[in-house]
């Protein structure tokens, strides 16, 4: 099953990492893959579309029965909050009328008007403080577009925060050039965006009968 692959996340594509990849090739029978376009890189290694699996999305365990979320417009944003990594968060507060809240570690900013910061919480108990609004999928050194490595790299991987915002219940918001973005479509379980400058239009648009149906559509994917 892969996690990540460092040719693609450009952070340790290095010699060691590159053999050990052939390594993985050569020895494995079959391979679990992220997703499609995970999988045209892994064909374009030489790899036979029969030793690939789509796993399409990663588990987020929680045994609690899912219930439907409250409507709001907030943002939720959860996980490594280091903005040497997610360098976004900076520019946050050019975003008017949309109000954050934030979960996770690192987290150094002087806090924004439009930004709450709750703390790191356990993976078991994060779930249950997402009960409204929407959780962000986004990354990189921008508002504009994910750009830079871990931006780009959300053009192949599966964020693990997108299976923790469907599992807690919440619909998201996501990237339109993501991996991911097709599996939000197709499952109608959040919206996908260009940029961080649309929000306020979005958010706008999105009626709470809308947000209800893609409640509802979340809380099918939450219980697989």
């Amino acid at each position: 099953m892969v996690h990540d692959v460092e040719e693609l996340r450009k952070i340790n594509d290095n010699k060691f990492y590159q053999t050990e990849f052939n390594l993985m090739l050569e020895f494995a029978d079959q391979i679990i893959v992220h997703n499609n376009v995970m999988i045209k890189f892994f064909i374009e290694k030489g790899v036979s579309t029969g030793k690939l699996i789509n796993l399409e999305i990663f588990d987020y365990l929680d045994e609690n029965k899912v219930e439907l979320p409250n409507y709001s417009k907030e943002i939720f944003i959860a996980g490594n909050l280091d903005v040497k990594k997610v360098k976004y968060l900076s520019y946050l507060n050019k975003i008017d009328d949309v109000h954050f809240t934030l979960y996770g570690s690192n987290f150094s900013l002087t806090e924004y008007k439009n930004i709450k910061y709750k703390g790191s919480v356990k993976p078991e108990q994060l779930p249950h403080l997402l009960n409204r609004g929407f959780g962000l999928i986004w990354d990189g050194d921008s508002i504009s577009t994910c750009s830079g490595v871990f931006g780009q790299y959300l053009k192949y991987n599966n964020p693990h925060k997108l299976s923790l915002y469907l599992a807690s219940g919440i619909p998201v918001i996501i990237w339109d050039q993501a991996a991911e973005a097709n599996f939000v479509k197709e499952k109608n379980v959040g919206i996908v965006i260009s940029s961080l400058y649309d929000f306020p239009a979005v958010l706008n648009s999105v009626s709470e009968e809308k947000y209800l149906e893609l409640a509802n559509n979340v809380k099918k994917e939450a219980k697989k």
